[in-house]
């Protein structure tokens, strides 16, 4: 199979282009984490029985340089790599008409550096309008199929109440935090859509950030999810919000409710690989566009059936085993 290596340059000036200087220098103090971690994400899919595939599509999301992480020396068994339009998020595409043999392996392997983000919003007093043609404000408003819903009736009455008593946006968004962190428990499970959120009463931390982020874009704040893979084994998602001069600032609700009296508002520890950020694309014409990813999905057609298995390694170390996180059979015959 060729081999395709995208090496990515990092110096310091990169940074510059990544976050916006903030108006008060003392605002957000970043720093790099100590160590430089290898990742490897490898699935193997096996077909079934003699039977033919008549196509096969695998998709990666590829982690990124951004905010709270660099990332360099890329290198990918195949496949292309597609920047999505919506969102700028690198995605690793395989389509074929299916594979020779039984097996086929598809891997990529990256360098990551995560940034320890830390912000002093009381240091902030300079609150700004936000600009309507600002690239956050293009991206990251505005509804998201079942999870991002505005004008939901629970978003317009709890954003209404919370907003009454905020005395700006950066008090609200604060508030938003810390009112779902407290007000809703969590549940282990898959990612839910609103309504199931509000059904079931919580859920799990992509689920506690879905109800951050309606109460934020609700406002007219730009927001998003970050969806990531822990260095400590274990999947994660939390999110970030954009202050207007200043740039984005992070917040983990679902950490705020195990932890209540810890404060997660403005603080990123650099525990993750951020492989996304938002969520869903629309890359391949007739696949689904609202997807949650993590580290791959796969879909294929015909006459047999495909399993697969997917090995992450950390520094060679074996990491997560598992199956990935969604499926799909777009024809069976």
């Amino acid at each position: 199979m060729k081999r395709i290596i995208l090496p990515i340059i990092l110096t310091a000036i990169t940074m510059k282009g990544v976050a916006q200087e903030p108006v008060n220098d003392a605002f957000m103090q970043i720093r790099y984490a100590d160590k430089v971690f290898n990742y490897t994400n490898q699935v193997t899919f096996t077909k079934e029985g003699d039977g033919q595939l008549t196509r096969f599509i695998n998709l990666f999301p590829v982690p990124r340089t951004n905010e709270y992480q660099m990332i360099s020396n890329l290198t990918c068994s195949d496949g292309q790599v597609i920047v999505e339009n919506k969102y700028g998020n690198h995605v690793l595409l395989v389509d074929t008409k299916g594979f020779t043999g039984q097996q086929y392996v598809h891997s990529y392997t990256f360098d990551v550096q995560p940034i320890v983000v830390k912000v002093d919003v009381s240091k902030i007093t300079d609150i700004r309008p936000y600009n309507p043609n600002s690239e956050p404000c293009r991206k990251y408003l505005g509804d998201r199929g079942e999870y991002v819903m505005t004008r939901h009736p629970f978003v317009v009455h709890t954003g209404d109440s919370i907003w009454a008593q905020s005395a700006n946006v950066l008090d609200y968004a604060r508030r938003c935090y810390e009112y779902v962190a407290s007000h809703f428990r969590y549940i282990n499970g898959t990612w839910r859509t609103l309504d199931k959120i509000l059904e079931d009463g919580g859920g799990e931390c992509g689920d506690f950030t879905t109800l951050t982020v309606n109460l934020l874009r609700y406002k007219g704040i730009p927001s998003r999810h970050n969806i990531c893979v822990r260095l400590n084994e274990a999947y994660h998602a939390w999110g970030d919000f954009y202050l207007e001069g200043y740039g984005w600032i992070p917040f983990d609700t679902q950490m705020k409710n195990a932890f209540p009296d810890s404060d997660y508002f403005g603080y990123y520890n650099g525990s993750n690989i951020i492989v996304m950020q938002d969520f869903g694309y629309d890359i391949i014409k007739g696949l689904p566009t609202y997807w949650f990813h993590y580290f791959n999905n796969y879909w294929y057609s015909g006459k047999c059936k495909v399993n697969s298995q997917q090995k992450q390694r950390l520094n060679g170390e074996s990491l997560l085993t598992d199956k990935p996180v969604t499926t799909h059979v777009i024809i069976t015959r």
